[in-house]
């Protein structure tokens, strides 16, 4: 399956999530992504340095096409959860891979997050 198929797929079909990217681990490039779902590189690169250490996310908030999110938790160094109003973001740190994904406000926090875990670990397992 091509990483577009994972995105178009895998989370916007499920009908839980209504945009995300895959990037690659180092944040550096973009593997696939959702219409009009474009992250700034400096948005991407502290994501990817909130896996390590959490602590800018959790004074300045994640940031997303230009709009803030407040940090809620991290989990073992793998998954981050932000939430403006009742929408939010989950980001899942996977060997080589990085899946952002939004969730909008008529939709279930857990819902969402079941959703990008559930490729996560799916990747993980084939060896991504």
């Amino acid at each position: 399956m091509s990483w577009q198929a994972y995105v178009d797929s895998s989370l916007l079909g499920s009908g839980k999530i209504d945009k995300a990217a895959i990037f690659s681990a180092a944040g550096d490039s973009v593997w696939a992504a959702s219409a009009g779902f474009t992250l700034l590189p400096e948005e991407v690169k502290k994501v990817v340095n909130g896996f390590v250490d959490p602590s800018g996310l959790q004074a300045n908030g994640l940031h997303a096409q230009g709009e803030k999110y407040v940090f809620l938790r991290n989990i073992e160094d793998r998954s981050i959860y932000a939430k403006r109003n009742k929408e939010g973001i989950i980001c899942v740190k996977t060997k080589q891979a990085v899946l952002i994904a939004h969730y909008p406000e008529n939709v279930q926090a857990g819902e969402a997050t079941k959703i990008v875990e559930a490729l996560a670990d799916y990747l993980i397992g084939v060896g991504y």
